[in-house]
C-alpha cells in the first residue's frame, strides 16, 4: 500500500525554505521605523569665519557642515545667511560657491544636491553679493577707465617691476563712490542666521550665530582703499594689503 503524501501546506521542509527566504529579504531591507522617519537637517558651522568685500561689495566666507540625520532623502535647494546689525536688518548673502576640498585653490558652483540618510556635506562655502547689471556696469566702468588710464600714462614713464602710477582724482572717486555706497562692516554686534531650503520645504532648517566687529576690523578692511589711487583691489590685488579679516562665531 503506498503512503499518503503529505500536503504542501504540512510539509515542515517547504515552509523551512519559505522562512529562510523570507528571513533573507527582511535583513536586506532598512528597519521599518527609518522607513518612516521623516526627512531631517542638522546645521554645524565652524567656529570662524572670513568676512570681506570688493570695492566696499560685501562677502562672507564659512565652514559649513550639513547632515541628513532623517530617514529619508533630503533635495537641498539654497542656502542663505541673513545679517543684522544691532538688531537692525542688513543684507542677504546667498551661497554662490564652495570648496571641493580646503586646500583648493578655485571653487565649484553651487548647486542643488541630495543628501542620503547619515550622509554629511561638509564645505567651506563663500556666500556672495554678485553685482546686479546696475553695479555691473558701474564697477566694469570704473575697474576699465582706471585700466585704460594705466596703460595710456606707462608708455609715457620707464617701466620698472613693481612701478605704480597714480589715477587721476575723478577715477579714483568713482571707486570711493562706489566703496561707499556699497561697505557694510561697520562696528557692532552681528547676528548671522544660516538658512537651508530644500525642494518642497519639507526639511527647511535655520540656526543663529552672533559675532562683533569692532572698530580695528573696520579700520583693516578700510586699509585697502589706499590702494585705490593705484588701481589696487579694483584691477589688480595687492599682497601686502587684505580685504578682509577672520572673526569668531558663537550660536546665538
Amino acid at each position: 500500500m503506498q503512503a499518503a503524501e503529505v500536503p504542501l501546506y504540512l510539509n515542515w521542509s517547504f515552509w523551512a525554505v519559505i522562512v529562510a527566504f523570507i528571513a533573507v529579504i527582511l535583513s536586506q531591507i532598512p528597519p521599518i521605523k527609518n522607513l518612516i522617519k521623516k526627512p531631517k537637517l542638522d546645521i554645524e558651522a565652524y567656529s570662524k569665519i572670513l568676512i570681506s568685500h570688493k570695492i566696499g561689495n560685501p562677502n562672507l566666507q564659512l565652514h559649513l557642515m550639513l547632515t541628513n540625520s532623517g530617514g529619508r532623502n533630503v533635495r537641498i535647494k539654497d542656502i542663505y545667511v541673513h545679517l543684522t546689525r544691532d538688531g537692525g536688518q542688513l543684507i542677504t548673502l546667498p551661497a554662490q560657491n564652495y570648496l571641493q576640498n580646503q586646500n583648493d585653490q578655485s571653487s565649484l558652483l553651487f548647486t542643488t544636491f541630495s543628501l542620503s540618510s547619515n550622509q554629511e556635506w561638509a564645505h567651506i562655502t563663500n556666500f556672495l553679493n554678485f553685482f546686479d547689471r546696475v553695479d555691473g556696469k558701474k564697477y566694469q566702468k570704473i575697474e576699465g577707465e582706471m585700466l585704460a588710464d594705466y596703460r595710456e600714462q606707462a608708455k609715457l614713464v620707464d617701466e620698472k617691476e613693481g612701478h605704480l602710477i597714480e589715477h587721476p582724482n575723478e577715477l579714483v572717486s568713482q571707486a570711493f563712490n562706489f566703496f561707499n555706497s556699497k561697505f557694510i562692516w561697520q562696528s557692532g554686534e552681528y547676528t548671522m542666521k544660516i538658512e537651508v531650503k530644500t525642494v518642497n520645504d519639507v526639511a527647511n532648517i535655520s540656526k543663529n550665530y552672533r559675532f562683533t566687529i569692532f572698530e580695528t576690523h573696520t579700520e583693516q578692511m578700510k586699509a585697502i582703499t589706499e590702494q585705490y589711487k593705484f588701481g589696487g583691489g579694483i584691477w589688480w590685488e595687492p599682497k601686502s594689503v587684505q580685504a578682509g579679516v577672520i572673526l569668531q562665531i558663537s550660536e546665538a
